[in-house]
């Protein structure tokens, strides 16, 4: 079975429609990690970025980190010019980025109801760098815009967005229209009508 197939069997069979706009995940990546499915989105995603360069991978704290991982495991592992690293935008600003080591972004958190504050250390990702960000879910895209901002503060370039789950009818591609960078999603959710997952088929960009 294609990686991708696989991936959205997954989903179907342990999602949790909680209303027509939640979806939860919550034995796969948001609270129990099921490995497995984090190694199939890790090497899924790297597949969409083959032959290019890649320096870093930063997703946020903290669902999107296993997948960031497995993802660097397999183009480190496929002898990528040079190893890609993993970051991940943290949500509490720790002592140790001082009073102005760091960038900071507010987004808005759709499963926890209010704005969440990104803090990056302004040492861990290099001017220049091409980064590539990561995401569990896209719905609005206000996480992964707000990662593109911190990208661009830190004087980097995105290589492109991939989201493990996009829900589609939310429309979180308009708000990263304005980075022109390609967005990737391994599984694009177009309705949770009725308690049911309803899904378009396989995107043709991964094999």
């Amino acid at each position: 079975m294609p990686i991708v197939q696989r991936i959205q069997q997954m989903v179907l069979e342990h999602g949790r429609v909680i209303n027509d706009s939640i979806l939860s995940v919550d034995t796969l990546l948001n609270h129990r990690i099921d490995y497995t499915f984090s190694a199939y989105c890790g090497d899924a995603l790297a597949r969409l970025v083959k032959g290019q360069p890649v320096d870093v991978i930063l997703t946020a704290e903290a669902s999107g980190i296993s997948v960031a991982v497995f993802m660097a495991i397999v183009m480190n592992n496929e002898q990528w010019p040079h190893p890609a690293a993993v970051v991940f935008a943290k949500k509490s600003r720790p002592v140790t980025l001082g009073e102005d080591g760091f960038y900071m972004v507010e987004s808005y958190s759709r499963t926890k109801e209010r704005p969440v504050q990104l803090f990056l250390g302004k040492h861990v990702i290099a001017p220049g760098a091409q980064v590539f960000i990561v995401d569990d879910f896209m719905a609005r895209g206000t996480t992964m815009a707000a990662l593109g901002d911190l990208v661009l503060r830190a004087g980097a370039q995105i290589v492109g967005f991939g989201a493990v789950i996009e829900k589609t009818f939310e429309n979180g591609r308009l708000e990263l229209q304005r980075f022109a960078s390609p967005v990737h999603s391994l599984v694009q959710v177009t309705s949770l009508a009725g308690g049911q997952i309803h899904l378009a088929a396989r995107p043709e960009e991964i094999e």
